[in-house]
């Protein structure tokens, strides 16, 4: 039981990273940056196996559009992660004090390592504002994102068989990204 309140936390992290909408702030329309496709689980594509997401090209680069691109990337990896139990790239694209995305992980390991898995759960961020931040006395790339994020119903499974349903939800996150080591990590991930 201790393991089903774990991942509920854990997900309920994961999805309150989508978050908070301020309609006073339109999004940036100079902003050329879009996904290219969504992670397809093994339920909606039975018999094949799940691919790690590739991190798109806009997401090397220190810019708005970078941030943006990884934004969405860093869903996939939770996307693919849930799927196939395979936490090493989200544990890469994520910053080591970021407690939202060490939850989210540990969840995700808990559930695979006692046999379980998880269910469909696609989840689809939208950034509703994201703005440059100053890292206080460092000259880094940073912003903060408000993102809202759609999740379809999914169930955890568990390695006995019980299942625990999430209905299909919309949570909203605040997140902070930074340009660290000529790459993208997030840093904070808060349910809001």
């Amino acid at each position: 039981m201790r393991l089903l309140r774990t991942l509920a936390a854990a997900l309920a992290v994961l999805l309150a990273l989508a978050a908070c909408t301020d309609d006073s702030a339109p999004r940036d329309p100079s902003s050329t940056w879009s996904p290219t496709g969504t992670m397809e689980t093994p339920s909606s594509n039975a018999g094949q196996t799940p691919t790690e997401p590739a991190l798109p090209d806009a997401a090397t680069q220190a810019s708005e559009d970078g941030a943006r691109a990884f934004i969405t990337y860093y869903w996939d990896l939770i996307n693919y992660a849930q799927v196939t139990g395979d936490v090493k790239a989200l544990k890469a694209a994520s910053g080591p004090n970021c407690e939202g995305c060490k939850a989210g992980i540990h969840a995700i390991r808990e559930i695979y390592k006692g046999g379980g898995h998880i269910t469909d759960g696609q989840y689809e961020p939208e950034i509703q504002t994201l703005k440059p931040f100053q890292v206080q006395e460092h000259d880094i790339d940073a912003f903060e994102a408000k993102v809202t994020v759609r999740n379809a119903a999914h169930s955890a499974v568990n390695g006995d068989g019980t299942a625990t349903p999430y209905a299909a939800d919309t949570s909203r996150y605040l997140l902070y990204v930074l340009w660290v080591e000529s790459r993208w990590r997030l840093d904070v991930m808060e349910l809001k």
